[in-house]
């Protein structure tokens, strides 16, 4: 590149006297704005310090440059910066601003979920541009999520819907290590999972950390029927001393399930199966006989078809009383109303009904027509 062409930027020249005066000043009038350019070095030539001002300021109108001015004899002057060469960037938009045009930049994903070492994105916002551009701005807003997560290293690109029994979708890798199993970790626990073999979301971590917060008895009997490789099981148990029944239908989820146990302190005690919970109400199950009316607490996330296994967990509950922790896709506007709907009328057929609603809140939006919903609930058996 000519000398020409290289980019100039602003900088703060001021004696080399009075530099750490001026970042104590700053660091007491600037909390929401950047006045230094933490991508560039600062420059010292023994007389002057030259600091870097940052893009987004327009110094001639800035306020803060003109209270500097008034404290301290300075200049502005224009000069080749200096990159940091270990410098992270902090956004998305920072890294892409000078790979894609500003049109592409307003396209990428507003959200991605960050599983360990691994990305899953969505690019619904992509679906207008060609296929051969398409895949070179998905290529390029790969890496950068990359580069503003230092302890990233894949990105796969979501390519379908979850379905099926095991909640499993379509991958792409974009860019990295084409390697889906990660450890993640969450609220103090460690679980590894494969995120083509298992479902899992990093979405409800507060969600998990609410349920595993709350005031649980000891030596409660819980059972949780739809357990994946044991977020809420793990949860609760690392904080409670429960008996925990965990239960899931893929195998792979079972697999890491069990090693979760293993690399976790738990409190409490996790018994984990590889089985379709409707088998636990056939007079032929063992286990179903065993724990029949003996849980004082159900957790149902599967918020798909939850409102299918009511009976399950009525057939599993203590009927004077347990408590329900049931998770629903509903519309809106009155997803909440819907939910609890839901469940008294299901619970109607099978002669139970709700004694009291203990919670029931929107955990987050689901689609622009309807919302995850919980609803913690006190039921009993009529």
């Amino acid at each position: 590149m000519k000398n020409s062409q290289i980019k100039k930027s602003n900088y703060i020249k001021i004696k080399n006297k009075n530099a750490n005066d001026l970042l104590k000043l700053l660091s007491k009038i600037t909390k929401k704005e950047n006045i230094i350019d933490k991508k560039k070095k600062v420059i010292n030539d023994n007389k002057y310090v030259f600091f870097p001002i940052s893009e987004n300021i327009e110094y001639r109108n800035n306020e803060i440059i003109n209270l500097i001015g008034q404290k301290f004899k300075i200049k502005i002057i224009k000069r080749r910066g200096i990159e940091k060469p270990n410098y992270k960037n902090k956004t998305l938009e920072e890294v892409l601003k000078n790979r894609l045009a500003e049109y592409l930049i307003n396209l990428t994903p507003s959200s991605y979920d960050i599983i360990g070492e691994l990305v899953l994105v969505d690019f619904d916002r992509l679906n207008k541009l060609n296929l051969n551009e398409s895949e070179k701005v998905k290529k390029e807003i790969a890496k950068a999520i990359i580069s503003v997560n230092k302890n990233v290293k894949t990105v796969y690109e979501k390519k379908s819907e979850i379905r099926g029994n095991f909640r499993l979708r379509d991958l792409k890798l974009l860019y990295g290590i084409d390697t889906s199993e990660t450890l993640y970790k969450e609220n103090k626990c460690l679980f590894k999972l494969d995120v083509k073999k298992t479902y899992f979301t990093p979405r409800l971590v507060y969600e998990r950390r609410r349920v595993s917060g709350l005031e649980i008895k000891k030596n409660e009997l819980i059972i949780d029927l739809f357990a994946g490789v044991g977020p809420f099981s793990i949860q609760i148990a690392k904080n409670h001393d429960v008996l925990v029944y965990s239960f899931d239908i893929n195998p792979d989820a079972y697999n890491y399930l069990i090693e979760n146990i293993k690399i976790n302190r738990l409190n409490g005690k996790i018994y984990p199966y590889n089985l379709n919970v409707k088998k636990l109400i056939k007079p032929s199950n063992s286990l179903g006989k065993s724990l029949k009316s003996k849980a004082d607490r159900i957790l149902m996330n599967l918020p798909e078809k939850s409102i299918e296994y009511i009976d399950i967990a009525c057939f599993l509950l203590k009927p004077k009383s347990g408590i329900l922790h049931i998770y629903q896709f509903c519309e809106k506007p009155d997803s909440l109303k819907n939910a609890i709907t839901n469940v008294k009328d299901a619970l109607k057929e099978l002669n139970w009904s709700v004694n009291k609603i203990l919670e029931s809140r929107i955990v987050k939006a689901f689609s622009p027509k309807s919302d995850l919903v919980v609803v913690d609930l006190l039921i009993s058996r009529n």
